[in-house]
């Protein structure tokens, strides 16, 4: 495992105070001669196989609980999940983009305007320049519905659950700093191309999430499967 990967998982574990982030133990990706523009095949047949699955899965009555921490019953729960679920899966990615950057994993609760040109013109550092145009969802600490305590319960839940929404994170985004480091892309450029790659396995994630909070107070209908693979293949 990389250095990189030991860190993500040791800091996961301790990603808030007093509580345990379980992370998913993903192999290391090798940059390989034939990696190009698209990712690789067999990243391609795990998303597709996993965003299905997961997005065909049906919430138990304890799922809902658990993810709220314990805090509400099955009946209260899924007007919080349908938030705290979207957010984690946002926060998971994240977590994953700054590992791969080599910066630090910490993710601020709060949400900040679109940087003007010039802050980030006057960004001294790489890490500077990413905390300015990090990609946090709409929500991030300026939800109505959520708090900062809400997230590691359904993050938790995410990874014990759902372990391939990391992965599939961590795989995609490996394959592409493969990818930009063949190009000879560095400093700023090196980090706006990540933070497009992120949008595009988000994509798939996404969907798979859909499936899941679209029918959290009913799991006796098949779901139905939408996910379209065009963003994320770079088609």
């Amino acid at each position: 495992m990389s250095p990189t990967s030991f860190i993500s998982l040791f800091f996961l574990t301790h990603l808030f105070a007093g509580k345990t982030i379980l992370a998913t133990p993903i192999p290391e990706t090798v940059c390989s001669e034939d990696l190009k523009e698209k990712p690789s095949d067999s990243l391609v047949k795990f998303v597709d196989e996993e965003v299905v699955k997961i997005a065909k899965a049906c919430l138990s009555n304890r799922d809902k609980e658990d993810i709220t921490g314990n805090t509400l019953k099955y009946e209260m729960a899924p007007f919080l999940i349908m938030y705290s679920l979207d957010e984690a899966m946002y926060v998971i990615g994240l977590t994953e983009l700054r590992s791969v950057l080599g910066l630090p994993l910490s993710i601020p609760w709060k949400q900040r305007p679109e940087p003007t040109a010039d802050e980030l013109a006057a960004a001294s550092t790489i890490e500077e320049y990413y905390k300015l145009k990090e990609p946090y969802s709409l929500q991030h600490g300026n939800s109505k519905y959520l708090l900062e305590k809400h997230l590691p319960p359904a993050i938790k839940f995410l990874d014990e659950r759902f372990p391939a929404i990391r992965i599939m994170y961590r795989r995609h985004l490996e394959e592409s700093v493969c990818i930009v480091d063949k190009k000879g892309i560095i400093g700023r450029e090196r980090v706006d191309y990540m933070i497009g790659e992120y949008w595009n396995i988000l994509a798939p994630i996404v969907e798979a999430m859909q499936g899941i909070t679209s029918q959290l107070n009913d799991c006796r209908f098949e779901r139905t499967n939408w996910y379209h693979r065009t963003q994320f293949l770079r088609q």
